[in-house]
């Protein structure tokens, strides 16, 4: 079983935890009936800030860009940057390799950084197996095995952390051979919504897949750049944000392929679930959650570092789902910690098969 190291528990682990979610869906249902007041009243809701460190939101300007070509015809595309012990970056859903610019900023001195575009996203494309949680797992492991990456650190956020999970179940070969650790940020190891809710989701995921597959017309999930947008998303993040990564959330929602967001969302409602599987991820592990995520609470967390044979919890106070935007010096301690309990573990398990 894991070790909770929880530093401020925010949100109840019980179905309670979902509260601040219900109350935020209620906020935002009762904002559009009322038509919003006008867009400068929604504005005025919007509290963001400038930062000092958001210079770090932008890639290093020595930044260098790898392709890696997939199983499937498709191809990967990554920012890497720095020399030395590989730490792969595995970001969320309408998000992109950009958005850990912190990381690839701060930990270029200790790490030979790598920033994946999943695909769809970015400048990644898919191949002839389309979208889904596995073609995501199997993505990590083309990259680490065509980089011939050893001694790595896998480290996923939201979705990312998810096809992280689907990795290390599907190919624990490849797991064993090349990854030392695991580090899963703001993410959890199933659908994230209380298991009440379970059947309406995965019902919803075969719905909307069934609706792509059949031509019809499913509602967009793209932002568009306007004040509601601005909202919409601000609520994904926790106290005081700063209004250029919020920014830069809304602008990579905008630029991902549309189908790539249906696809994988009706995946992670139809398919996502490694709960019954995690004891096999016999890698040192740390998790990490904002007290104020509301899309994977930390009820969520809990429950992965009750699964997973060596994983550490933490809870940041007052963050929310962006943590490697909102508190990137907390991922780096994170990384750096992993990294220290994990030095030239890999390789000791031999290959499934061997």
């Amino acid at each position: 079983m894991g070790i909770d190291r929880t530093v401020w528990w925010g949100v109840s682990c019980d179905d309670g935890g979902m509260r601040p979610v219900i109350r935020t869906l209620l906020r935002v249902g009762a904002l559009a009936g009322a038509g919003f007041a006008g867009e400068k009243a929604l504005a005025r809701r919007v509290r963001t800030r400038q930062r000092g460190d958001d210079h770090l939101l932008v890639p290093p300007a020595d930044v260098r860009h790898l392709t890696v070509p997939a199983h499937d015809g498709g191809s990967l595309h990554l920012l890497e940057r720095g020399e030395g012990r590989p730490l792969l970056l595995i970001h969320g859903i309408t998000l992109n390799a950009e958005l850990w610019s912190p990381q690839l900023h701060e930990l270029a001195s200790d790490f030979r950084v790598l920033s994946l575009d999943q695909r769809g996203h970015g400048r990644s494309v898919a191949g002839d197996d389309g979208y889904g949680m596995a073609q995501l797992g199997r993505d990590i492991a083309t990259v680490l095995t065509r980089l011939d990456l050893r001694d790595a650190l896998v480290v996923g956020h939201s979705m990312g952390g998810m096809a992280a999970l689907n990795f290390a179940v599907d190919h624990p070969d490849v797991l064993h051979e090349r990854v030392s650790g695991l580090g899963l940020v703001a993410t959890a190891a199933a659908r994230p919504v209380v298991p009440l809710l379970v059947p309406r989701a995965t019902a919803l995921g075969a719905l909307i897949v069934d609706r792509l597959d059949s031509g019809k017309p499913v509602r967009s999930m793209r932002f568009s750049g306007n004040d509601l947008s601005l909202f919409l998303i601000r609520t994904v993040f926790g106290k005081d944000p700063s209004s250029a990564a919020i920014e830069q959330v809304r602008a990579s929602i905008e630029g991902t392929d549309e189908d790539a967001i249906q696809r994988l969302l009706a995946g992670i409602l139809h398919e996502h679930d490694t709960t019954e599987r995690l004891g096999d991820v016999d890698v040192p592990a740390f998790v990490v959650v904002g007290s104020r995520d509301l899309l994977t609470p930390p009820m969520f967390a809990r429950l992965m570092v009750e699964n997973l044979p060596d994983a550490e919890l933490t809870v940041l106070p007052q963050a929310g789902h962006q943590l490697m935007q909102e508190r990137p010096d907390d991922v780096a301690r994170l990384i750096r910690d992993l990294a220290e309990r994990t030095e030239g573990a890999a390789g000791v398990l031999a290959p499934t098969g061997s």
